[in-house]
């Protein structure tokens, strides 16, 4: 789903052409590899500097490699901007792409992913739920051979319910799914070019990352570690928009929902005379209960069929994932 995007990106000046991963950039010999930090800020301010610390501190540590903060601005409406640049001005390793408006979430994953040169990649959170910390173990596992290495977000802090409906999401998710999902896997994580490439390729105006990161294979490994709860600043997130991001979550790995139309009619077709004949239903009441049942079957038949038609609407449009604001870009 995310190649053909790529002339789409091209298009906005947003993805250059870039080499595959030399065969040293995880190893101790040969030019020293490239990594990209992508970290998404949307009216982070108040998180921005304590994120700052946190992860240069850690990144410092990391031996033979050279590394940059990129921050992807989704139009923040604070002072976000103002900071990052104040940053920039203390380290030039600090890296600002500044998006035309805020296209969520994975779309500025996306841009950073897409729009930077690097070997390996990383991306982590600017809330710091995700300890930048982490950011030594995942690469160790990149140094010790694995392409991909996630953090696995099996313990968090949080109320139960919230965890509830998490675990649910990933119940249901590895259900649906027409290819296999990862329990608690985030998108937080650090990978190899060759890896980015793969997850960056399919043509969507739907992106969702943890799901391609499911789907692409490649050598993979899961760290498991406590997701903290925001210290700093509030949520970006309710249960409203945690439930859209659930549903569209879904949707975008499976087609069981259109296959489900199929198994109902199926199921309809057989029940209907079981049931005639088992209650001795009348030809009045056979004929009632006939039209409700297929009342309610068109009813949610043709509102999956929307569903999917609207999606496929919006890829066959193809608008970009993102615009970048160049005016506001610093690389």
């Amino acid at each position: 789903m995310l190649a053909a995007m790529a002339p789409r990106m091209i298009a906005e000046g947003s993805r250059p052409s870039i080499p595959s991963i030399a065969p040293s950039a995880t190893s101790g010999s040969g030019p020293r590899p490239k990594l990209n930090v992508i970290a998404v800020v949307w009216n982070d301010s108040v998180q921005i500097s304590h994120f700052y610390e946190r992860a240069r501190s850690t990144l410092e540590q990391l031996a033979d490699v050279d590394w940059d903060l990129i921050f992807v601005n989704n139009d923040s409406q604070d002072d976000s901007l103002a900071r990052l640049l104040d940053l920039r001005a203390t380290d030039e390793r600090v890296k600002i792409l500044t998006l035309s408006r805020n296209f969520g979430y994975h779309a500025a994953l996306i841009a950073g992913l897409s729009t930077t040169d690097a070997d390996l990649y990383a991306m982590v959170d600017v809330d710091c739920e995700d300890p930048p910390e982490l950011l030594t173990d995942l690469f160790a596992r990149i140094r010790s051979g694995s392409q991909l290495a996630y953090g696995v977000r099996s313990d968090r802090d949080e109320l139960w319910p919230m965890t509830l409906g998490r675990r649910l999401f990933y119940i249901v998710n590895g259900l649906l799914a027409d290819s296999a999902m990862v329990m608690w896997l985030g998108e937080f994580a650090m990978m190899t070019r060759q890896v980015r490439d793969a997850i960056i390729a399919p043509q969507t105006t739907y992106p969702f990352l943890r799901a391609e990161m499911c789907y692409v294979g490649f050598r993979a490994v899961g760290l498991p570690y406590r997701r903290a709860r925001k210290r700093v600043g509030r949520s970006h997130y309710n249960a409203w928009r945690l439930t859209q991001f659930a549903v569209a979550g879904i949707l975008s790995g499976t087609t069981f929902p259109l296959r489900f139309i199929l198994y109902l009619s199926i199921a309809l077709g057989l029940a209907l005379p079981v049931a005639s004949f088992i209650f001795r239903l009348g030809l009045d009441e056979v004929v009632k209960l006939a039209v409700i049942a297929i009342f309610y079957h068109l009813l949610l038949s043709l509102s999956i069929i929307a569903l999917y038609l609207a999606r496929t609407y919006r890829n066959v449009i193809a608008r970009p994932v993102f615009v970048i604001d160049r005016s506001q870009t610093f690389l």
